[in-house]
């Protein structure tokens, strides 16, 4: 039986605001074509830019709401957006930013330099991406288009992190009015965001549905699409009913054996988006016989990618066997690693495993949270089964990979010796994908060894931005062909949608409203 939009909203808690505010769109747009409904893969409870931590994709619902200090296109590239023009000093220890004037806020107020340096200066109090923002010792507001920023430590992704994760601006004076301290402030702005994106709120139901209007005042000029519904669907199997239904216009990472029957579907059409997520095996350094290098190279050594990707993951992913993907600026496509099980028996031999004394560990593995993730770890089980390792799953969620990883004392839970996670790095810089990864210094990494920090510290440190690229592609060879981490393949995003909306998807993952258009 078809279930009708009503009928979903009340199923799942959306709300009479939100059920009210659809309503009105239908009746006062009277057509559909103005309207577009997104199947959410992601659970977003937060309209705070900020302080809400997040991946790429879940950055979506931001995107329609506030603006970035510089955008990113569809090949990953970075442009001007509120921040028209960035200019390091000679000593790369300051920069000049100018910002973009006649930007209005929702409620009509104008966009300053004040409001930006506001917005930086709270992602260093509440952010957890505050890292980066923290080396910026002083923002100096000269007058409403111009910013000067004073670093007390070099930070070459400074200009990447202005169009990557939290990078949005928040006005100053409505949000400092809302509450007598900053928590008050936060939730409040949550319930009541404001920003100068394409998108206005109507509604939001923390963990359900986000409402939004195209705003008319924007300043790249009102999106096509004059209402846009973010249906918050977690589970595969009903987005694909929402889809099917009618109930929703597109979704995105649909079960991949379902792809091929969606996309061929009358009324439907399916897009393979490649990302910037790239799937790994972190090497624990505290499981003994991974001390060996012979150990970490062959339990690498035995993984067929090739396979992996058209058997298991059927075509949704590129083999990789770098921590870049295609789109990074260090990517490295002579870096390859072989699949050659021969050569994994012998070093687990010359290790002292053999088929009467087998290598024996566990792995730590999600299961459903990308596709075929725990599939694709029941496979490579398999293969190391073949050369002599005996592995055991166990699941875990994202937020157990996290706190295991961060337990480096012995008490308690740590993490297993290997584990699957799907790092992301949209923004491209070597810092956040092999500097943060292996970083020794850093709190991000899994493998701990002295040996790599002279070899990680040129991609934090080199001013040259030529050398510091070159350092970074000899940073990822180095970890990789040690064994310090096992690359398997970059994530191909399942896209569907209607064969009449228009939508081209980016490296980043994201669904965003203002970029769809009805034919």
């Amino acid at each position: 039986m078809r279930m009708s939009r009503r009928s979903f909203l009340r199923t799942t808690g959306a709300g009479a605001a939100a059920l009210t505010a659809f309503g009105g769109a239908r009746a006062a747009l009277g057509q559909k074509k103005q309207v577009v409904t997104i199947a959410f893969p992601e659970t977003v409870t937060s309209m705070d830019p900020l302080a809400a931590p997040r991946n790429s994709a879940r950055e979506a619902m931001y995107e329609a709401v506030f603006d970035r200090y510089l955008q990113q296109d569809h090949q990953g590239k970075y442009h001007p957006h509120v921040v028209e023009e960035w200019k390091w000093g000679p000593d790369k220890m300051t920069m000049d930013l100018r910002i973009r004037q006649g930007v209005k806020f929702h409620d009509g107020s104008e966009l300053t330099a004040e409001d930006v340096a506001f917005s930086m200066e709270r992602i260093k109090e509440v952010s957890i991406y505050k890292a980066v923002y923290a080396k910026v010792k002083e923002f100096q507001v000269k007058d409403k288009a111009s910013l000067h920023l004073v670093f007390d430590r070099f930070e070459p992704s400074f200009p990447r992190w202005m169009g990557f994760l939290a990078a949005f601006v928040i006005p100053k004076a409505y949000f400092t009015k809302l509450g007598a301290d900053d928590r008050a402030r936060a939730e409040e702005f949550s319930r009541k965001p404001l920003g100068s994106g394409p998108y206005r709120v109507v509604s939001f139901t923390p963990g359900s549905t986000l409402v939004l209007e195209a705003f008319d005042g924007y300043w790249k000029g009102a999106p096509p699409i004059k209402r846009a519904v973010f249906k918050m669907v977690t589970d595969p199997t009903a987005r694909v009913a929402e889809l099917l239904s009618g109930n929703a216009d597109i979704t995105s990472e649909v079960p991949v054996e379902e792809y091929a029957r969606l996309s061929g579907q009358p009324g439907l059409k399916g897009q393979k988006q490649p990302v910037a997520d790239m799937a790994q095996l972190f090497v624990s350094p505290r499981f003994e016989p991974f001390q060996k290098e012979e150990v970490r190279l062959a339990v690498h050594h035995a993984i067929d990618k090739k396979t992996l990707v058209e058997k298991v993951l059927l075509g949704f992913g590129v083999p990789l066997a770098s921590t870049a993907g295609p789109l990074y600026d260090a990517y490295d496509a002579s870096l390859t690693f072989p699949y050659d099980p021969g050569r994994a028996k012998t070093l687990l031999q010359k290790a002292g495993y053999s088929p009467a004394n087998p290598l024996a560990l566990t792995v730590m593995t999600t299961k459903g949270v990308r596709a075929k993730d725990f599939e694709v770890m029941t496979a490579i089980t398999q293969m190391w089964r073949d050369v002599g390792i005996e592995a055991e799953l166990e699941v875990i969620t994202i937020p157990q990979w996290f706190q295991y990883r961060s337990n480096r004392t012995g008490q308690g839970k740590g993490i297993a010796p290997l584990s699957l996670y799907f790092w992301s790095n949209s923004s491209g810089d070597p810092i956040n994908s092999i500097g943060f990864q292996l970083n020794a210094k850093g709190p991000f990494r899994v493998w701990e060894s002295p040996d790599l920090i002279p070899v990680i510290d040129p991609v934090f440190e080199e001013k040259d931005e030529a050398r510091r690229i070159v350092a970074a592609k000899k940073a990822a060879r180095y970890a990789v062909e040690k064994g310090y981490v096992i690359p398997l393949y970059q994530v191909v995003q399942p896209i569907v949608m209607k064969k009449e909306l228009t939508y081209s998807g980016f490296p980043t993952g994201v669904l965003i409203p203002q970029e769809m258009s009805w034919a």
